[in-house]
């Protein structure tokens, strides 16, 4: 069985969670004894083969990386053209590579093609859909807003115009799975087949975790690992953690990521008196963020917008880290029993929730030893293998 993989960036350019979940997954499956070829984008300059852990990669290079949806159309539909003879299955592993899937099928590309759903680019341009309406002018503002440079501003008013036919290519592709129920139904509900769509959460190696280390440490460590980003809720988080540690006051609040909001929040913690018990870390390491992990009392998942998965849960899980989500999107359904949720955006609910768990170390102890039996479901060799079986089961139709 010859798998092709087909994203944006992969190793050693990990962007993010997809790309993060692209790289085990090949990895995994290569160590099931399985063919994988990687299709990426993030050449410099020309093509390039390696090989990383027994995965084949080829990167090809593409002249932007703004708008995303649309600059990688072509580039993809001629790779998976190029490649289709080798290929048993196409597997794009972001959103991004969608149109570009659904153009190599309109123009008669003959393997099948799979794609896993982990956001909402498939209908919103800027993948958080976080308002209910996508016409023209809320896409155009949408992307305005999040543009950084003039050409990108620029680039905005193509990329509007041109997505309700990107949408259309997107729905072309012979299987989609979603990384949660959620994800399912709001694709679903904006015109994707329902019959065409499974369910396949994100996993992790649940083994690799089997022996990490508490670290000892003074006070109550409060965790949160994401991307610095106005839909995370971070700033939620700290106009609550800034009255929480008002009762208890050897409290840190430790924030592990990089984004747009970062000095934001820099300057947030010096507003309201909290500079000197945050941390920001910015972007870390693998090694580094386990020692994070490994010093944290409790996890908190903020999330503004209705989150399809954060693989930080599965994370903070393996540690046995007690968990407060927002009650948004498929943040309450991953942790089941080993979280408690709040509600989104709700600073008194959150202080409320946090000073539940810090008062009492017995009902932080009782959340930590639901977190492995809950973790289980995730577990790589569970997803892995059913993943497998829905490849083998595409080919031999």
């Amino acid at each position: 069985m010859n798998i092709f993989m087909v994203g944006e960036f992969y190793e050693p350019n990990l962007i993010g969670g997809a790309e993060i979940q692209a790289m085990r997954r090949a990895q995994g499956l290569v160590r099931l004894g399985i063919n994988v070829t990687v299709l990426s984008f993030d050449s410099d300059k020309g093509k390039v083969e390696e090989t990383i852990n027994g995965v084949r990669i080829i990167r090809y290079h593409v002249k932007t990386h703004k708008a995303k949806m649309l600059s990688l159309s072509i580039p993809i539909a001629k790779a998976l053209a190029r490649h289709q003879q080798e290929a048993d299955i196409f597997h794009l592993y972001n959103t991004h590579p969608l149109p570009g899937g659904g153009l190599y099928k309109v123009t008669g590309g003959k393997k099948k093609v799979v794609a896993t759903l982990e956001n909402y680019s498939g209908f919103c341009p800027v993948s958080t859909a976080m308002y209910g309406r996508c016409d023209l002018h809320c896409r155009y503002s949408c992307l305005r807003r999040s543009s950084n440079t003039a050409v990108e501003k620029i680039i905005a008013i193509p990329y509007a115009c041109s997505y309700p036919f990107l949408g259309m290519l997107s729905k072309r592709l012979d299987r989609y799975l979603a990384v949660s129920e959620y994800v399912r139904k709001e694709y679903i509900s904006h015109g994707f087949q329902a019959s065409r769509i499974e369910v396949l959460p994100n996993s992790i190696n649940v083994d690799s975790y089997a022996k990490t280390p508490r670290e000892p440490h003074d006070g109550v460590n409060i965790l949160y690992v994401g991307r610095m980003s106005q839909e995370k809720g971070v700033e939620t988080l700290m106009k609550a953690f800034q009255r929480v540690s008002r009762t208890y006051e050897n409290t840190r609040l430790l924030l592990v990521g990089d984004g747009p909001f970062l000095n934001r929040c820099r300057l947030l913690a010096r507003e309201i008196g909290v500079e000197t018990s945050v941390v920001f870390t910015g972007h870390l390491g693998h090694e580094m963020l386990d020692y994070y992990y490994s010093i944290a009392d409790v996890f908190v998942h903020p999330a503004l917008f209705h989150e399809p998965f954060n693989l930080t849960l599965l994370e903070a899980m393996a540690h046995d880290i007690p968990i407060l989500v927002s009650n948004v999107g498929s943040l309450s359904n991953i942790v089941k029993d080993a979280g408690i949720a709040f509600d989104m955006g709700n600073v008194e609910d959150l202080v409320d929730k946090l000073s539940f768990l810090i008062a009492d170390s017995a009902r932080m102890n009782t959340l930590a030893r639901k977190c492995k039996p809950v973790l289980a479901e995730y577990d790589d060799s569970r997803v892995l293998g059913t993943l497998v079986r829905m490849y083998e089961s595409m080919i031999d139709n």
